[in-house]
């Protein structure tokens, strides 16, 4: 369909044409709502009737809506007309790359431009690429330089989700016709195209490096890397020949050529596999080298390959596809420090870590492999990785396996599945259940021939000889000091341990703990987790998302006025687990990538449908929030260090501090009259309920005094007497309590048993308890009456937490996942509860420790916390090698 200037396709007025292509006409149009100009694609009116072509269009659409990049162009909608198909799209002012290139110089462009546009690319191809999203068409034509320097990918059109690709199939083949009366339509540009596209293969995203490759080439050419007097000739020069290597600067740093050769290799098993790795190589100033007399004098040094240096070597022929690392050429001298090298080992395709909050990949001590536990084809497994080997291989016999960690020797990984702790040998085969070991959280496995492991998440350190046997209890919880669980064991030279004391959710709640020898326990760090030690003299450990560093010597534990060192970057963590890093004797860190906006969230509005509206309190780390009874206020749960509590005062807009001490307060839930708020606070090492009043006035008052436990307050009944609150720690796990908010504050047990029961909500009338109960294997939401006793009544079906009430009683919400259910419940003649059904599911904080961040309104919205950019689930593992040296170069 032919557009003239003026046509109007809805909000949309077209001022020109802009261009065309294969895909389609592109419009340069003005959005009348909005008052922007914008692009708009237009599906030719040949192809409308063509039901393979709208599909890639559509697919186009659906493709960039799910990018959100500031270098990949905008989708703004997708529009039908009577005669076809309209995509409303950014328009990105500046030239094409093809432009750029053809202008600037024959010879190709300035080095420092050339990799300031190359690194943009790769940027917007690792976004895509992290969420199985490639492009197939990268060319100099899709790629837009602004006149500030910044660049946008365009016309994902022959992007394909991976999840869909089915290898060897007609329709994915970019040399195939779309009908066979139309001769050789290319999908995809010849001069661009891999030679798995030109064979007529599936792409993956080492056909998007290969594009790179060619693109950085031409950038610093001036020329192509793959020419011909037509199609045919370039498609056979791509199959069988090689680049013009002389027309490359002859100053042209080696590594950079030898990234480019590694990208254009034509076996893509041996090609860069990860856009990640190109990334890197392009941000490390060490292989950006300007001169070839530099690089030639440093050839002339003599080589020398530490230990450590051939783990990177390994990794970088193998693991990483051959990826360029500074140990392929000539190497410092023995008393140098090595180079540091950044890789990332590509997850299977359809693979997702389990569980990636509570340790899902260890490494192994020598560091030759790395073993992670993935959910794939229904189920989790666990995997070994070689990393001198390109592919994973799945262990038989370790489904719902969970936390791995290797043998001292790196011969075995001892993981926990299915309520027991097992071991398996390296290579598989040989595979054994040592003993019990329901919800652990962490082991190790000594030299001594001992696994110290966490049995539960709720118990001391245990240890079982690894040949089997009995387990006996190693470490004892303090449950004077409020210690709740020890976890994330770690053995040490000399016959030490250190391990985690958990007394509570927040960062302040926990420390890194050593247990010397002769049984002496001695704390490390107050506010740290998950301590590590870095041979040959380091600790290091997670404070929030961050990695910290200090020098330490397990013989000389004492560190008072020792201070931390904050290492670059942010680690991956979803909750008040410990953040998933590993650390390897070798000299290795394993880490997962965490964006920039993984902890910024917001306070929104909710309807049953899922649409929201913001308040205004800019984007912070929230946690949780509850609605005063009359509607007036909100109590808002930030975490700042340590877990502070805010009032919002919904008339005026405006967020004040409520309560802030030194120590951690969380979970508010109001009185029914609206002037008290209930928490848990951490005070002087107990966790119990305090309360106070909600203007602020006067001081806080404990309603429990129990030690030794962690006491989360879940709602208030409606006539005001009583507080219902979870207890974890106790000896029968979790229970369910209620606590009087007369003068005499008496605690009585409601709900109690052998598996762990929480959040417990009582109901509008007064009359019956929600509550979750993990008796069945997972937790699941239930119904009894109120205060009981009396028979339970199932609620949620596969799986359930967080229930809230509505304000009229004939509804229970719950969370499933990130699906936010309803279960309609009907009172007369009898009781019934309907099958729930899903309202809506999108990225919504989950609790974490028994507080809700959600909270029911009068007029039946929801106020919850919405996580702004969550990080997408990882698909790779991030490796440092020779990571010592980096450490040493930080803690001085």
């Amino acid at each position: 369909m032919a557009l003239t200037s003026g046509t109007r396709l809805g909000p949309y007025e077209v001022l020109a044409k802009l261009g065309e292509g294969g895909m389609g006409e592109v419009y340069r149009a003005r959005d009348t709502k909005l008052q922007r100009d914008v692009a708009i694609k237009i599906l030719p009116e040949l192809a409308s009737a063509d039901g393979d072509r709208v599909a890639r269009f559509t697919r186009e659409a659906q493709l960039l809506a799910a990018l959100n990049h500031p270098n990949i162009a905008q989708i703004f909608g997708l529009e039908a007309t009577p005669d076809g198909h309209a995509l409303v799209m950014e328009l990105v002012a500046g030239d094409t790359l093809t432009a750029v290139i053809a202008r600037d110089s024959p010879r190709g462009l300035h080095l420092d431009d050339a990799l300031a546009i190359a690194r943009q690319i790769a940027d917007a191809l690792e976004a895509a690429h992290e969420k199985s999203i490639i492009h197939r068409d990268m060319k100099p034509g899709n790629v837009m330089v602004t006149p500030d320097g910044q660049v946008k990918v365009l016309d994902f059109g022959l992007g394909k989700a991976l999840e869909s690709e089915a290898p060897g199939a007609a329709s994915n083949s970019p040399t195939m016709t779309v009908r066979a009366t139309q001769a050789g339509m290319i999908l995809g540009t010849a001069g661009y195209m891999s030679p798995e596209q030109a064979k007529g293969r599936a792409a993956d995203r080492r056909s998007d490096v290969w594009a790179f490759g060619c693109i950085l080439f031409e950038m610093l050419a001036g020329r192509r890397a793959f020419e011909g007097e037509d199609v045919s000739d370039t498609l056979a020069n791509i199959l069988r020949g090689e680049p013009d290597w002389t027309a490359l600067p002859p100053n042209l740093s080696p590594a950079i050529r030898t990234l480019i050769e590694r990208c254009l290799v034509k076996d893509r098993t041996r090609r860069i596999s990860d856009i990640s790795t190109a990334k890197f190589l392009l941000n490390e100033p060490a292989s950006l080298g300007s001169t070839a007399a530099g690089m030639s004098a440093r050839a002339r040094e003599p080589r020398s390959i530490r230990p450590s240096q051939l783990v990177a070597g390994m990794i970088a022929a193998a693991a990483i596809g051959a990826a360029v690392m500074w140990v392929a050429g000539p190497s410092p001298s023995p008393s140098s420090p090595a180079a540091v090298a950044r890789v990332s080992v590509v997850l299977p395709a359809g693979a997702e870590l389990e569980d990636i909050d509570i340790a899902p990949f260890a490494l192994s001590p020598d560091g030759s492999m790395l073993a992670f536990t993935a959910y794939a084809d229904g189920k989790v497994m666990l995997y070994q990785r070689a990393l001198a080997e390109a592919e994973a291989k799945v262990l038989a016999g370790t489904d719902g396996a969970q936390m791995p960690f290797f043998s001292f020797d790196s011969k075995w990984i001892g993981f926990f599945a299915n309520g027991q702790l097992k071991k398996v040998a390296v290579g598989g085969g040989v595979l054994e259940a040592l003993c019990p070991a329901q919800n652990g959280r962490g082991g190790t496995w000594g030299e001594d021939g001992q696994i110290y492991f966490a049995q539960t998440n709720r118990t001391g350190i245990w240890r079982i000889a690894a040949s089997g046997g009995a387990p006996t209890e190693f470490t004892q919880l303090k449950r004077e000091a409020g210690e709740v669980s020890h976890r994330w064991p770690q053995t040490l030279p000399g016959h030490h341990l250190i391990y985690t004391v958990w007394t509570g959710p927040g960062p302040d709640e926990k420390s890194v703990v050593m247990r010397t020898a002769a049984g002496e326990q001695i704390t490390l760090v107050r506010g740290g987790d998950r301590g590590r030690f870095a041979a040959p003299g380091y600790l290091v450990y997670s404070r929030g998302d961050s990695l910290m560093a200090l020098a330490f010597d397990p013989a000389k534990p004492d560190l008072s006025g020792a201070v931390p060192v904050r290492l670059p970057g942010p680690i991956r963590g979803d909750s008040t687990e410990a953040p998933a890093f590993e650390v390897s004797a070798a000299g290795l860190l394993a880490t997962l990538p965490a964006g920039p906006d993984r902890v910024a969230r917001r306070i929104v509005w909710v309807d049953e449908t899922g649409r929201t509206e913001a308040l205004p309190p800019p984007a912070q780390a929230y946690e949780h929030v509850s609605i005063s009874p009359d509607g007036k206020r909100a109590v808002v749960q930030i975490m700042e260090g340590v877990v502070n509590l805010w009032m919002y005062d919904f008339e005026r807009g405006a967020l004040t501090p409520f309560v802030k001490a030194g120590s951690s307060s969380q979970a508010p839930v109001w009185t029914h009259d609206s002037q008290r708020v209930i928490y848990r606070a951490t005070r002087k090492g107990f966790r119990n309920l305090y309360w106070r009043a909600a203007d602020g006035t006067g001081d806080e008052e404990r309603l429990t005094t129990k030690d030794g436990v962690n006491q989360t307050p879940q709602s208030v009944s409606p006539d005001g007497k009583w507080a219902i609150f979870s207890e974890l720690g106790g000896d029968t796990g979790g229970d369910v309590w209620r606590v009087s908010l007369d003068t005499g504050h008496r605690v009585e047990l409601l709900v109690s048993g052998p598996s762990n029961q929480g959040f417990g909500v009582v109901s509008p009338g007064g009359d019956w308890l929600a509550y979750v109960d993990d008796d069945s294997g997972r937790n699941e939401i239930y119904l009894r009456p109120f205060p009981g006793p009396g028979p339970r009544a199932p609620i949620s079906k596969d799986g359930g937490i967080e229930p809230r009430w509505s304000r009229d009683g004939r509804k229970l919400y719950f969370v499933t996942g990130d699906k936010f259910m309803v279960s309609d419940l009907t009172w007369a003649p009898s009781f019934t509860a309907s099958v729930p059904r899903q309202l809506y599911q999108a990225p919504f904080l989950i609790g974490q420790n028994g507080a809700t961040p959600f909270t029911v309104a009068s007029d039946g919205r929801f106020l919850r916390v919405q996580l702004v950019k969550p990080d997408p689930p990882p698909t790779r593992i991030d490796i440092v090698i020779n990571w010592r040296d980096e450490l040493a170069r930080l803690v001085k």
